[in-house]
């Protein structure tokens, strides 16, 4: 497979519309690895694909693509024992770093994120600092878009 994807390939492996990643650059949700040389097509990377397949799959579960792209910019990545999580959550911030520290409620909430192992995610629900969370399986939007790109 060539290294470099083009924006009709990238939106087939993504299933968004060219008009969603372009409208998602341009307001700055998401960055691609390459910038666009004047006169030429822009090229995307797999990394991209899958940055934009995890915002895609979030959007699709109802969150805004501008609460998301600063969640992907942290960067993605995988693990070789398990499935790579990415979790976007919401929840009250810890004042101090001990056991039986205070807990501050922002009004709204601020999201983070974070990549686990699958494996963790039982440990989701027991964390005190998580009230809400999303969760998008890495792995399977690679898998689903290294299907899509090797039908060249």
């Amino acid at each position: 497979m060539n290294n470099e994807i083009t924006i009709q390939k990238l939106t087939e492996a993504v299933q968004l519309t060219r008009y969603q990643v372009e409208a998602w650059i341009s307001r700055g949700h998401f960055k691609p690895a390459n910038p666009v040389e004047s006169g030429k097509a822009r090229v995307f990377t797999l990394r991209d694909a899958i940055a934009l397949g995890a915002m895609a799959a979030f959007v699709r579960l109802g969150l805004q693509a501008s609460d998301v792209g600063p969640q992907i910019s942290i960067g993605l990545h995988g693990y070789k024992d398990d499935h790579a999580l990415f979790v976007i959550c919401e929840g009250p911030i810890r004042l101090a770093d001990v056991p039986d520290a205070a807990y501050f409620h922002p009004s709204p909430a601020a999201p983070f994120s974070k990549i686990i192992r699958a494996r963790q995610l039982p440990e989701l629900l027991n964390d005190p600092e998580i009230t809400s969370f999303a969760v998008v399986d890495l792995n399977d939007i690679e898998e689903r878009i290294q299907r899509a790109l090797a039908t060249d």
